[in-house]
């Protein structure tokens, strides 16, 4: 889930404002949001902003009901 440092930040995250790669938005095929659960849809052009790896991943263990052990 994390971002390679040699590619530019894509998206700011509005949960946190850390800086993040989408991987649509960078040319790539599939972003690494697309290996986990869905959470949320991804927001239309301009509509919004995509969390980073580690709010999204905070707020889909949080939907799930916590860590499983």
């Amino acid at each position: 889930m994390s971002q390679e440092n040699s590619e530019a930040s894509t998206n700011i995250c509005p949960g946190c404002g850390a800086g993040f790669t989408c991987g649509m938005q960078a040319g790539q095929p599939e972003c690494w949001c697309a290996t986990l659960p869905p959470l949320l849809a991804v927001p239309s052009a301009g509509a919004g902003s995509c969390y980073c790896p580690a709010c999204l991943a905070r707020m889909i263990e949080t939907q799930q009901g916590g860590p499983k052990i």
